[in-house]
């Protein structure tokens, strides 16, 4: 895991910049994506919505008396949403690295002042803003694309970066087998009574899990077909190295090199699978939403507050835009779980509950994560693949007209 976190910055920086040199040349990749991150997403906050409001299983759990107090507030949702622009362009590069910007509010010392009057601070937590050196790369990469033959040596320079991490992320993942194998082992010991976590929260690991297949070998695969006409099975079932590396080490972007190795095994272009797959791993966090907005609203009906539907649907929203700019390391989303109940006013000691199984989870959820960026990458290269045969002919009926 230190060997695979250390390649992050690196990888993905130089990954995007030399992908996204090519986007010019490349047709309508980048709107492509950005249409079929919203339609996923969108599929999966009515998914969410739609289970946890059907199951509930805050209710079924309430009946065991676990309650807690009201909660204080100490952000808002606006904050919450406006942390991902701030963390979109960082004002400083280098800090980047190492922290994430966050809206802070001071609580008075007359507690009477209403939370919209706090005085707004900022903290920098620790972690990788990865959404920031993921915009910056795709900026720079541009830029480069501009300048014409005086970028060209910049061009080679973030290839051959790119490359080169590939190759040691290769060695990595060769690791991955016996690395997975002490990782799981070792969360399992960890877990002092896993037969009352189960007996717990069996309701909702059924929702959660649900919603995930569902949403992976369900909906996804229906996009996908109506896209191409062709069947997604062919690409889920070659993905098995990197669903290896994702259940080992839970983390998104530890991913990138070996998805991107099996898309092109398949066939999938590499301006395609090099651009989208570390964009998809940034920003289309299907899994990790998910997990979110069903356990924000877990936790509500555990309170027994009665939020309107428009209410819930907001809050999975925020769930979800938050997701984005979280960094995409292990266990990362119980984090922002925390973060969005307490924007809305709702108390967030039982998040504790969910926390016990979310090394569990964040396996399952990471594996649903490379699903949607491989069906991503396979619906683009059908229209890139597509819209190159139709542009060969116009050019040869040109020519030879001329």
């Amino acid at each position: 895991m230190r060997m695979v976190n250390c390649l992050i910055l690196p990888l993905v920086t130089s990954t995007v910049v030399s992908a996204s040199c090519d986007l010019r040349k490349s047709g309508n990749i980048g709107k492509m994506a950005l249409y079929y991150y919203t339609i996923t997403t969108s599929l999966g906050i009515i998914l969410s919505v739609t289970l946890v409001q059907t199951i509930r299983p805050g209710d079924l759990l309430k009946n065991k008396n676990i309650l807690t107090q009201n909660a204080t507030r100490y952000s808002m949702t606006v904050d919450t949403i406006l942390d991902l622009f701030r963390n979109l362009m960082p004002d400083n590069i280098m800090s980047a690295i190492l922290f994430q910007y966050q809206t802070v509010l001071e609580k008075p010392k007359n507690e009477s002042v209403p939370i919209d009057e706090w005085k707004i601070s900022h903290t920098n937590t620790a972690g990788t803003n990865v959404l920031g050196l993921v915009f910056f790369g795709l900026i720079l990469g541009l830029a480069i694309e501009n300048i014409g033959a005086k970028g060209e040596s910049l061009i080679e320079f973030f290839r051959s970066l790119s490359d080169a991490m590939m190759k040691i992320m290769s060695w990595t993942i060769t690791l991955v087998p016996v690395s997975a194998l002490f990782l799981i082992c070792a969360k399992i010991l960890e877990v002092e009574d896993f037969d009352s976590v189960i007996k717990r929260l069996g309701i909702y690991i059924l929702t959660v899990f649900s919603g995930l297949l569902i949403q992976g070998f369900i909906l996804l695969p229906l996009v996908y077909f109506i896209c191409t006409r062709q069947s997604p099975y062919s690409i889920i079932t070659k993905l098995g190295p990197a669903f290896i590396t994702a259940f080992g080490t839970s983390s998104s972007t530890a991913t990138v090199p070996v998805t991107i190795s099996c898309l092109e095994n398949i066939g999938i272009p590499s301006k395609i699978s090099k651009f989208i797959v570390p964009i998809g791993a940034t920003i289309n966090m299907d899994g990790i939403a998910l997990y979110e907005s069903i356990g924000a609203i877990f936790i509500i009906q555990l309170h027994g507050l009665q939020f309107s539907l428009f209410k819930i649907i907001i809050i999975c929203i925020t769930c979800t835009v938050s997701c984005i700019g979280a960094a995409s390391l292990p266990s990362g989303g119980y984090v922002m779980l925390i973060m969005v109940l307490n924007s809305v006013g709702v108390p967030v000691e039982d998040v504790s509950l969910i926390i016990a199984i979310d090394w569990f989870v964040d396996r399952f959820r990471t594996t649903l994560n490379i699903i949607a960026d491989a069906l991503g990458a396979g619906i683009i290269s059908h229209y890139y693949k597509k819209d190159k045969q139709t542009s060969v002919p116009e050019k040869m009926e040109l020519y030879t007209s001329t």
